[in-house]
């Protein structure tokens, strides 16, 4: 091995200048590089409760991130870490949430139930119902439980920690690429990007898994706020969407034209210019179907605009806030889709 003196050290690797805010190409200035890739991790905050191993472990891959420009494998190492962090959040989880007892269903014969001060102690008793067909108890269902992360896993959403059909494709996924990394079978490098996305996915789990959900996030998001919005549609199929106050302000409106127009009024994800969060369905709204990308609720309509103006003086709607994980998108009069889903 080739000892290398500490200004070589100090020396940014040129790989790693090389990843920049428009993409892979030209290189950085180190400084400049330096805060631009810890500001691809900088708002990942863990919400307060989370476990103090779990914290810790977290905080470290963020400082080591920081080093990549100094070092291009630093940034894999991260990765790495990253992927086995997501079994110890589930087993720090998983040891807050039985409060020190688990229990085993065991087909024809009473409960086992077992003290456990540690997650170790979790696998014991695990392993100890081997072989007997015993199901971990969680509130009203028996699951599987070999206390391995895939037992972790169905844990967590039989608990309700864990949420969303699409976020469980992205579990999958993350379980692979863990696998992966405990039983490598080859030499492998992650970019800053892969890195830096790896652990914004692990800072939206473990928050989720303590039970706060996040604002703008990709697996896991915050509810939106929705506002009162006017849709209004013509004869010859144009459409409009725009905020309820803007029936107060005439001066922008051809109110000749606007006769031709029928107006509903709805609850609705407003439009922000750029925002990843435009429901680019909202013209296709159906009253009885969820057709739009996100909950859009029906109030009024459809009407004249001086009767919707009416209304809305009248009634004077509020917005609100809504999950959209997981929306039915079955008849929103079908019974059996409310029986389903919880959903009305």
């Amino acid at each position: 091995m080739e000892i290398r003196p500490l200004e070589d050290l100090r020396t940014a690797d040129n790989l790693s200048l090389a990843f920049n805010p428009y993409g892979l190409g030209g290189r950085m200035k180190p400084e400049d590089a330096a805060e631009f890739q810890q500001r691809q991790i900088a708002d990942c905050d863990l919400a307060a409760g989370v476990a103090a191993g779990t914290r810790d472990s977290f905080e470290r891959l963020r400082t080591v991130f920081a080093y990549g420009v100094l070092c291009h494998d630093a940034y894999t190492m991260v990765g790495d870490q990253a992927l086995l962090i997501y079994e110890q959040a589930l087993r720090d989880r998983f040891t807050e949430w039985c409060a020190g007892t688990i229990t085993f269903r065991v087909p024809h014969a009473p409960d086992v139930s077992h003290t456990v001060t540690s997650y170790e102690d979790v696998k014991k008793g695990a392993d100890a119902m081997r072989g007997r067909r015993a199901k971990l108890v969680v509130a009203t269902h028996a699951i599987e439980f070999n206390g391995m992360l895939y037992g972790l896993r169905l844990w967590a959403r039989a608990a309700g920690l864990l949420r969303g059909r699409r976020s469980r494709a992205v579990e999958d996924a993350l379980a692979k690429l863990r696998n992966y990394v405990a039983h490598p079978s080859g030499h492998h490098v992650d970019t800053p990007v892969e890195a830096a996305g790896t652990v914004r996915d692990l800072a939206e789990l473990i928050n989720q898994l303590w039970g706060q959900a996040t604002p703008g996030g990709r697996l896991y998001p915050a509810p939106l706020r929705r506002e009162i919005a006017v849709l209004s549609w013509n004869g010859s199929g144009r459409a409009r969407m725009e905020p309820a106050d803007a029936l107060t302000a005439t001066d922008h409106v051809d109110e000749h034209e606007d006769d031709e127009y029928q107006h509903v009024v709805v609850r609705a994800i407003p439009f922000v210019a750029g925002s990843r969060w435009n429901d680019a369905h909202w013209a296709e709204f159906d009253t009885l179907y969820e057709t739009t990308r996100f909950p859009t609720d029906y109030l009024w309509g459809p009407g004249t605009r001086e009767q919707a103006r009416t209304w809305l003086e009248e009634e004077r709607p509020e917005g609100d806030s809504v999950d959209f994980i997981d929306q039915c998108s079955s008849s929103r009069t079908t019974d059996a889709c409310c029986h389903r889903c919880g959903r009305r």
